[in-house]
């Protein structure tokens, strides 16, 4: 799958215990919008603007942020959640500066 070009808005690691099964979870979280610039926008249902995207990275992958807020190629995969496959963010490479 091709890469998305995104601005990376904020990107903050967490770590907590999972309350069901004990374990310590830990991962990242990202904030962002599908765009390289913050040009005005109207978009097709008549919306303006951009709705920043919440996703949540493994802790693995915090090393691929460099800089925030940043011009970001956002990788995307299909995980199975639930039995159902759902696109979701794998990876991020940074590109510039915004």
């Amino acid at each position: 799958m091709d890469p998305v070009m995104a601005i990376v808005l904020f990107a903050n690691p967490w770590s907590m215990e999972d309350e069901k099964t004990g374990q310590r979870r830990e991962g990242v979280t990202v904030e962002y919008v599908i765009s390289e610039n913050l040009k005005p926008v109207v978009n097709e249902d008549g919306s303006v603007g951009f709705k920043p995207y919440k996703e949540s990275l493994h802790i693995s992958k915090m090393p691929q942020v460099i800089k925030v807020p940043g011009i970001y190629e956002m990788y995307y995969g299909f995980s199975n959640i639930k039995g159902k496959p759902v696109m979701k963010l794998q990876g991020m490479k940074f590109v510039s500066e915004v």
